[in-house]
């Protein structure tokens, strides 16, 4: 087992250099061996634990696993001090992080747990004597922190190292955890074939000496918020698609009457083009009754002019459009003329609108307008 350092790259990403770039970090050849990393975060560092075994060690093992018709109910093949970590870690009482201690054949095995995983095993041979406080000090001073101190006195014993020299001296976690009793037993003690057992409470160990990369489960892909997410997305687009489809039918039945009412409009466009003319018709009728009930008769002006122009004076043209009358005459005094015209009750104004000008015999040939008083018309049409 090898700890690697990649302080730049994510768990990830450290996980993947490690896995492709397998002959730069093992001293065996990669086709001799089996191997996988674990990549974790301590602290702001990212850490890889790879471990490798050599194939010909674990092929036996596996062709009898399949010749005994067990291929098909192998577990992971992993490190015993990994088992002892996740079954730590199936009780809130365990203290994290640790250090745990327990003997294989002639080495000590010390586990380290830290606060969010398990960051590996190394191993401490066996001397003469069970004080290993030496070795441990040894071992201290190349862990990282926070075990150096820890291993100073680990905290757990496997099997039967509780019996080692060591102040304090480690417990088992069957007595020093009693969420762990109904596993261990009464007065059992934990042991590696146990830890080994506790591989089994997670689908997915941090390490597995196996043919091939492997492949998280399914469900330990999805975070319980991204579950949250993803079923609160579902009933949004549910909801969604069931008013999509009640909007649909309203939009087929504002469709459906838009095609009645184009029908409608089509069979009533003649009926709405008379409508319309005649609309025209009546109005035109009615500006004529305006014009009547507003403005004087023609002939009711042109007697009034008659009446009040002087004999010496005689018009030479006139004109009437809507409220005003242009006329030019010839003949007397302008001013004579003018002052007649204003004594009329039909005529509001009257001005100049050219200059007089003097012919032979001192005739005067002028231009005038003069405003039509409106609301003359009624008593123009009963005379």
């Amino acid at each position: 087992m090898r700890e690697l350092s990649f302080p730049q790259l994510e768990p990830d990403e450290a996980a993947n250099a490690v896995r492709m770039g397998i002959g730069l970090h093992a001293h065996l050849k990669p086709d001799e061996i089996y191997h996988d990393q674990w990549a974790f975060k301590r602290g702001d560092k990212t850490v890889v634990l790879l471990a490798y075994i050599p194939r010909s060690f674990l092929d036996p093992i596996f062709r009898v696993v399949r010749e005994t018709g067990h291929a098909g109910s192998l577990g992971p093949v992993s490190p015993a001090t990994l088992g002892l970590d996740i079954l730590l870690r199936s009780s809130a009482e365990s203290s994290l992080p640790c250090v745990s201690l327990g003997r294989q054949g002639n080495c000590w095995i010390i586990s380290l747990h830290g606060i969010y995983g398990w960051e590996g095993s190394h191993s401490v041979s066996v001397s003469d004597e069970e004080d290993i406080s030496t070795d441990l000090q040894k071992l201290a001073e190349h862990l990282p922190s926070p075990f150096p101190d820890l291993a100073m006195a680990p905290k757990y014993a496997v099997g039967g190292s509780g019996a080692v020299i060591l102040d304090p001296p480690p417990k088992d976690p069957c007595s020093a955890i009693k969420d762990l009793s109904n596993i261990c037993g009464q007065g059992e003690k934990v042991t590696w074939g146990l830890c080994a057992a506790a591989l089994g409470l997670s689908s997915y160990p941090a390490i597995s000496l196996q043919e091939g990369p492997r492949r998280r489960p399914f469900r330990l892909r999805i975070k319980p918020y991204q579950f949250v997410v993803g079923a609160v997305a579902a009933s949004v687009i549910l909801a969604t698609g069931i008013q999509g489809l009640r909007i649909q039918k309203r939009v087929h039945s504002v469709h459906k009457m838009e095609q009645e009412v184009q029908e409608l409009q089509e069979r009533l466009s003649p009926m709405l083009d008379a409508q319309k003319r005649l609309e025209k018709i009546d109005n035109k009728l009615k500006d004529l009754e305006d014009f009547k009930l507003e403005k004087p008769s023609e002939l009711k002006v042109l007697k009034a002019v008659a009446e009040l122009t002087p004999p010496e004076t005689w018009i030479r043209s006139l004109d009437i459009k809507n409220d005003k009358l242009k006329l030019t005459a010839e003949g007397g005094s302008a001013v004579k003329a003018m002052g007649n015209w204003r004594r009329s009750p039909l005529f509001s104004e009257v001005r100049l609108i050219s200059p007089v000008r003097k012919y032979r015999q001192q005739r005067e040939r002028f231009s005038v307008e003069i405003k039509l008083v409106s609301g003359k018309g009624e008593e123009g049409n009963g005379n």
